[in-house]
C-alpha cells in the first residue's frame, strides 16, 4: 500500500512541472479544415492521410510492415498497434512521435538538402525507432503505471529517465544501420563534433547535453549517435535492451538509466581499453604521429556509478583519439581566410563574389541571428539584411540580387505553411517575394539574372523544377520527374541547360537537362555516397561530397568526364563559389565556418580513385543488425484504404489519473480525471471531478478545445454547491433593525464559460506576427440558496434573531472582448530578450445580459522591448492603462500593478515600467546532476503606477482622491538546467524599495522555456 501511495506522489508531482503537464496534450498545430482523410488500418499500424496521399500511404505502410520484422531485432522487441497521422501541405520536413496519445506524425515533404535515401524511408526508420523505445517501456512496473495513469505514464517515465541523447541517438543507429545511407555516413553530422574533441577537447558531460552561451555544444542527435552507436559496438545489443529493462521495471528508482548502463558496461569494459590500446600500438608502430595515451588511467579516471557520465566520457576519448589519427594523416590544401575567426561560435557561410569585388556571405551564430554580411577587400564588415526563417540551402546572388527560400506561415493553419522565394535588391535596398502554390526550394539565377532556376514540391511530395521569369515573377516552365524521384541544387549550365543532382531510390546521380527538348543526361551516378551543392564554371562542375570521410569540394571535368579532389580540409569544406580562377568555400573549424578563397587550377588538384572511405561506425552498426530495410511493393493494393471520419473520431480518450490534472488550463487537484486527444489534435478534452475548496461536494468539470475549424471554439463547464462563511449586514425581522451577523451560505452553483478566437499569422520574414481577436461568454448560475445566521456581535443585547436575506436565484452573463498582437523580429541565443518586438492587448468586460451587473472595465497595455545600450543587453517598456465604471465594478485588475506592492484599484489606474537586462557572465558549471547553470543575468527596473477614484463616506458623500507610486529595483538571475532535464529554468531573486508602504521587498523568481525542451 505505502509503495503505490508512493507512485502516486511522484507522478502527480511530474505530472503538474513544467514538462508532465503540458504531456497531456501534445499538438503542434493544425490542418487545413478542407481536408478529406483516408486511413490504412491493419492490426498492427494505423496510418491516417489525406486522400490524395493514398498511392504513397500505401508505401509507407510496406515500410511499416518491413520494419515491424527488422527494427526490433537488436532491443528484442514488437511493438503493439500505434497510429501515424501523414501531413502533406506543410514546406517542412520532420516527424516526431508523442505518447500522449500515442501516434507518429510524418511530414512528407522531401528535404532539399536530403542525403542519398528517399525522405519517405529515412523519416519512417527513424520515428519508428522511437515507437520502439517508448513501447519497450510499457513492461513491468511501467506497465502497470500504464493501467493506473494511462499513456502520460510512459511519457513521464521517458521524459524523467531516458536522455534526449539517447532517444535521437538510438534513432540515428538505427536508419544508418538499417540503410546504405543515413546521417551516420554523412562527414556534415560528424564535422561539430570532431572539431571540439580535436581542437577545443572534452566538454562536461553537462556541457554537452545542454548545450552553453560560451562554446558551441552539437545537438542531441550527433552527440546521441556517437555514445549509442560506441555503446553498441563495445558493448553489444544486449547494453540498450537490458538498460531499457531497468527503466521499465524500475520506474521509482532513483537513476535506473544509469545503473543499467553501468552494469552492461562493467562486463566488457576492460576488454574495450585492451582493445584501444593494442590499435594505438599499431598506429604508433606506423609513425603516425600522435599523442599516446595511456588508456589504463583513462579508464581509471572514467570509472564512475554513473554509467551514462562514465560512457560519455569514454567515448568522448576514443573519438579524440581516432579523430587526432585520422587528423595527423591528412594533407591540407592552403587557402586565404577572407574574415578571422569570430571569439564567439559563428558560422559564415555561403561565399559569394559581387561586382566589386566584395563578399558576401550568410552569418548566423550564437550571438547573431542569421543575416547577409558585406566583407569587403579590406576585412571590413557590414550587415546587409535580415532574411526570414531559411530551409539552410543557402543562397544564390547575380547582378545586386540575392535570393533565397524562406518558410511563410499559413495565415491559419499551423501544418500548411510554405517555403516561398525571397529576392533582395542589395541597389534599391527593396525585398519582393515570388508566390506560388506549391512550396518553392533551392532557387539560383541564371547568367543574366533574368530567369531563375528552382524545385517547386507539391502536396504530395512530388518534385517538378520550375523556370521563373524574374521580372514577372512567374513560372514560365515545369519539367516533371519520374516517380520518387527529387531534384537537388539545380544549377545554370547555359542559356538553355540545367545541371542538378537527381535522387532516387539508386541514390545521387549528376545529371543535366536541355530545357528545350527536356532531355535529361546522366553524368555520373554516386550511389549511396553523398554529395550536394553544385556550382559551375565553363570547364567543371563542382560539388561537395563525402568521399574522402570528411566533406570537400570536388571537380567534375565535363569534356573528359574525370572528377577531382579540389579541397583537402581538415574538418570540412563546403560551399563551392567560382569566379574567375578563384574558387571561394566555407571551410569548418571549432569556432564555426570561415569563409576562404583559393587558386582554382586543375593542376593542383588530385584525381579521385573512385574509391569511398567507409564510415567505421555506421558499417558496424549494418553488420551487427545484419538488416536492411526493403518493403515489399509487389502488391500494395493489400493495404486496404478506408475513410478516416473526423466526426466519429472526435474522442480518444488516452490518459487518467486518480486526481483532478487539466493539461488545458494547467490545474491539478485532488479528485479524478480522464483525457482525450484525437489524433488529429482537432479536440482536446479534459472530464473529471476536484475537490476545489469551498465546495462540499467538490466539482464536477468538463473542459474542451475544438481547433479544427477556422475560430477556435473552448467551452468549460463546472458545476458544484458552493459553502462559504462570512460576516455581513442582514435586516432583522422584529424587532426592524440591522444586524452585524456571522452567515454560512450554501448554494448550486453552474459556470459555463465559452470563447471562440481568430489566430491569424501574418508572418512575414524576420517578423513573427500574431493577431488574435477573442470573444468569451460567461454563464454564472447561482440557485437553491440557503443563509443560516451563525453568531452575532457580542454588543448586540437581542442576540440572534430571524432575518429577512432576500434570498433568490441569478445568474450572471459575462461578456469580454479581447485583442492580443505581437510582432516579434529574430533574436540571437546570446540575446537575455527580444532586441525588437511589441507585444499588445485590449480588453474590454461588461455584463449587458442577466439578474446581476458588475459594471465594466476596459484596459489596454503595451510591451515595447528595444535593444541595449551593448550587444545582447535589452531595454524594455511597458504601459497599461485601465477605466472600470463607478458602480458595482467588480472584476480583477487586466493590468499589472508596479512591482513589490499590492495591486490598486482606482477607477483610473496607469502604470508604466522601464528594464534594462545584460547578461553577467556564462559560467557553464555544475553542482553534480542537481543544476547546470549556463548565464547569469542581471534586470534593473522602474515602474510607476497612479490611480485616481471616488470614495463614498459615512454620510453619502463622494470624495475623490489620487495616488501615484514607484518602485524600483533589481532582478538577479540564473538560466540553468535542473536534473538534467532538456527544458532550461530560470531562477532568480528580485529585491526593490516601493513607496506605497515605504518598504524593501523580495520576491523569488522562477520560470522555464518549454519550447526549448
Amino acid at each position: 500500500m505505502m509503495r503505490f501511495v508512493r507512485i502516486c506522489f511522484v507522478f502527480f508531482f511530474l505530472i503538474t512541472t513544467y514538462k508532465f503537464a503540458n504531456a497531456q496534450y501534445f499538438s503542434d498545430g493544425q490542418d487545413p479544415a478542407s481536408i478529406r482523410w483516408k486511413q490504412i488500418n491493419t492490426n498492427e499500424f494505423q496510418i491516417i492521410f489525406p486522400a490524395d496521399y493514398e498511392e504513397k500511404a500505401k508505401y509507407m505502410a510496406a515500410i511499416f510492415q518491413d520494419l515491424l520484422q527488422k527494427s526490433g531485432k537488436d532491443l528484442n522487441h514488437k511493438p503493439k498497434k500505434f497510429s501515424v497521422v501523414v501531413h502533406t501541405q506543410s514546406a517542412t520536413s520532420n516527424g516526431m512521435v508523442a505518447w500522449a496519445p500515442k501516434r507518429v506524425e510524418i511530414y512528407n515533404t522531401s528535404s532539399p538538402d536530403n542525403d542519398a535515401q528517399l525522405w519517405i524511408d529515412q523519416v519512417v526508420m527513424h520515428e519508428y525507432r522511437h515507437v520502439l523505445q517508448l513501447d519497450k517501456l510499457e513492461q513491468g512496473f511501467t506497465r502497470f503505471l500504464n493501467y493506473v495513469f494511462g499513456q502520460q505514464a510512459t511519457a513521464v517515465s521517458v521524459g524523467l529517465y531516458l536522455p534526449a541523447w539517447f532517444l535521437e541517438g538510438d534513432a540515428v543507429c538505427s536508419e544508418t544501420a538499417l540503410s546504405e545511407s543515413g546521417r551516420g555516413r554523412l562527414p556534415f553530422f560528424e564535422q561539430e563534433l570532431r572539431a571540439q574533441l580535436v581542437e577545443k577537447g572534452n566538454y562536461s558531460y553537462d556541457k554537452a547535453i545542454n548545450g552553453s552561451y560560451q562554446d558551441y555544444a552539437t545537438d542531441r542527435y550527433k552527440l546521441g549517435y556517437y555514445l549509442v552507436g560506441k555503446g553498441r559496438v563495445n558493448y553489444g545489443d544486449l547494453l540498450w535492451n537490458n538498460t531499457l529493462n531497468q527503466v521499465a521495471r524500475n520506474p521509482l528508482g532513483i537513476s535506473p538509466f544509469s545503473k543499467g548502463l553501468n552494469k552492461g558496461m562493467k562486463e566488457n569494459r576492460d576488454a574495450v581499453f585492451n582493445s584501444l590500446s593494442e590499435k594505438q600500438k599499431e598506429i604508433l608502430a606506423k609513425g603516425v604521429k600522435v599523442e599516446p595515451i595511456n588508456w589504463t588511467e583513462v579508464k581509471e579516471k572514467n570509472t564512475r556509478a554513473d554509467g551514462k557520465l562514465m560512457l560519455y566520457y569514454d567515448t568522448m576519448k576514443q573519438l579524440q583519439w581516432e579523430w587526432s589519427v585520422q587528423d595527423a594523416e591528412l594533407k591540407l590544401t592552403n587557402f586565404e581566410p577572407l574574415a578571422n575567426r569570430e571569439k564567439i561560435y559563428t558560422n559564415k557561410r555561403f561565399p559569394h563574389l559581387n561586382e566589386s569585388g566584395e563578399v558576401i556571405v550568410l552569418k548566423e551564430g550564437l550571438a547573431d541571428a542569421a543575416y547577409f554580411e558585406l566583407i569587403s577587400k579590406e576585412g571590413k564588415e557590414e550587415k546587409i539584411f535580415v532574411p526570414g526563417y531559411d530551409f539552410n540551402t543557402g543562397f544564390d546572388y547575380q547582378n545586386g540580387m540575392l535570393i533565397w527560400s524562406e518558410r511563410k506561415e499559413h495565415l491559419r493553419w499551423e501544418k500548411a505553411d510554405k517555403s516561398v522565394l525571397v529576392i533582395y535588391d542589395t541597389n534599391t535596398k527593396q525585398r519582393s517575394r515570388i508566390k506560388n502554390d506549391n512550396a518553392l526550394f533551392a532557387p539560383a539565377f541564371s547568367d543574366d539574372g533574368k530567369q531563375i532556376v528552382a524545385v517547386e514540391t507539391d502536396n504530395v511530395g512530388d518534385n517538378k523544377l520550375v523556370i521563373i521569369n524574374r521580372e514577372t515573377k512567374k513560372v514560365v516552365q515545369r519539367i516533371s520527374l519520374g516517380k520518387e524521384e527529387f531534384a537537388l541544387s539545380p544549377k545554370w549550365d547555359s542559356k538553355n541547360t540545367i545541371v542538378y543532382i537527381l535522387l532516387n531510390r539508386k541514390g545521387k546521380h549528376l545529371v543535366s537537362i536541355d530545357l528545350n527538348s527536356e532531355k535529361r543526361t546522366s553524368l555520373f551516378a554516386f550511389g549511396k555516397n553523398e554529395l550536394s551543392q553544385i556550382e559551375l564554371s565553363k570547364s567543371y562542375i563542382f560539388f561537395t561530397a563525402s568521399f574522402t570521410g570528411i566533406d570537400n569540394v570536388f571537380a567534375f571535368d565535363k569534356s573528359n568526364k574525370k572528377i577531382y579532389q579540389v579541397t583537402s580540409s581538415r574538418f570540412g569544406a563546403r560551399d563551392a563559389h567560382v569566379n574567375g580562377n578563384q574558387l571561394y568555400y566555407s571551410n569548418y573549424t571549432s569556432d564555426g565556418y570561415v569563409p576562404v578563397k583559393t587558386i582554382s587550377q586543375a593542376d593542383n588538384w588530385k584525381e579521385w580513385d573512385g574509391n569511398y572511405t567507409v564510415f567505421p561506425l555506421a558499417e558496424s552498426l549494418s553488420e551487427q543488425l545484419d538488416e536492411k530495410m526493403v518493403p515489399d511493393t509487389t502488391n500494395l493494393d493489400r493495404f486496404q484504404v478506408k475513410k478516416y471520419s473526423k466526426l466519429a473520431h472526435l474522442f480518444n480518450f488516452h490518459s487518467w489519473a486518480p486526481a483532478f490534472i487539466d493539461g488545458l488550463e494547467q490545474e491539478f487537484d485532488v479528485g479524478i480525471s480522464v483525457a482525450s486527444q484525437n489524433k488529429l489534435s482537432t479536440l482536446l478534452t479534459t472530464v473529471g471531478y476536484k475537490k476545489e475548496e469551498g465546495y462540499e461536494n467538490g466539482q464536477f468539470y468538463v473542459n474542451l478545445s475544438y481547433q479544427g475549424m477556422f475560430p477556435i471554439f473552448d467551452s468549460k463547464l463546472t458545476v458544484g454547491k458552493k459553502e462559504t462563511q462570512f460576516a455581513s449586514l442582514a435586516d432583522r425581522i422584529a424587532p426592524v433593525q440591522v444586524d452585524t451577523i456571522l452567515v454560512h451560505r450554501s448554494l448550486n452553483q453552474w459556470e459555463w464559460e465559452n470563447s471562440v478566437k481568430f489566430p491569424f499569422d501574418i508572418s512575414s520574414g524576420k517578423y513573427s506576427t500574431r493577431i488574435t481577436p477573442k470573444l468569451t461568454y460567461s454563464l454564472i448560475k447561482l440557485a437553491d440558496m440557503k443563509y443560516t445566521a451563525l453568531a452575532t456581535t457580542q454588543t448586540n443585547p437581542l442576540g440572534l434573531g430571524e432575518y429577512d436575506f432576500g434570498v433568490t436565484d441569478f445568474t450572471q452573463e459575462i461578456m469580454e472582448y479581447q485583442l492580443f498582437a505581437y510582432n516579434i523580429a529574430k533574436s540571437a541565443p546570446r540575446d537575455v530578450q527580444y532586441q525588437w518586438a511589441q507585444v499588445l492587448e485590449f480588453n474590454y468586460r461588461h455584463t449587458p445580459f442577466g439578474d446581476s451587473k458588475l459594471g465594466e472595465t476596459w484596459s489596454t497595455e503595451g510591451h515595447l522591448y528595444f535593444p541595449g545600450l551593448v550587444k545582447h543587453h535589452g531595454i524594455k517598456l511597458y504601459g497599461g492603462y485601465q477605466n472600470r465604471s463607478s458602480y458595482n465594478s467588480r472584476f480583477s485588475n487586466m493590468i499589472k500593478s508596479p512591482r513589490g506592492m499590492s495591486d490598486i484599484y482606482g477607477e483610473d489606474i496607469i502604470t508604466t515600467g522601464l528594464d534594462y537586462a545584460l547578461p553577467l557572465f556564462y559560467p557553464d558549471w555544475n553542482i553534480g546532476p542537481l543544476a547546470y547553470f549556463k548565464r547569469v543575468k542581471l534586470n534593473a527596473f522602474v515602474d510607476f503606477g497612479y490611480q485616481k477614484g471616488r470614495f463614498m463616506d459615512k454620510n453619502n458623500n463622494f470624495n475623490n482622491y489620487k495616488d501615484d507610486y514607484t518602485s524600483v529595483g533589481a532582478e538577479l538571475s540564473t538560466d540553468l538546467h535542473l536534473l538534467r532535464f532538456s527544458a532550461p529554468f530560470n531562477l532568480g531573486i528580485r529585491v526593490g524599495y516601493e513607496d506605497q508602504t515605504e518598504n524593501m521587498f523580495a520576491d523569488f523568481l522562477i520560470s522555464f522555456n518549454l519550447s526549448s525542451f
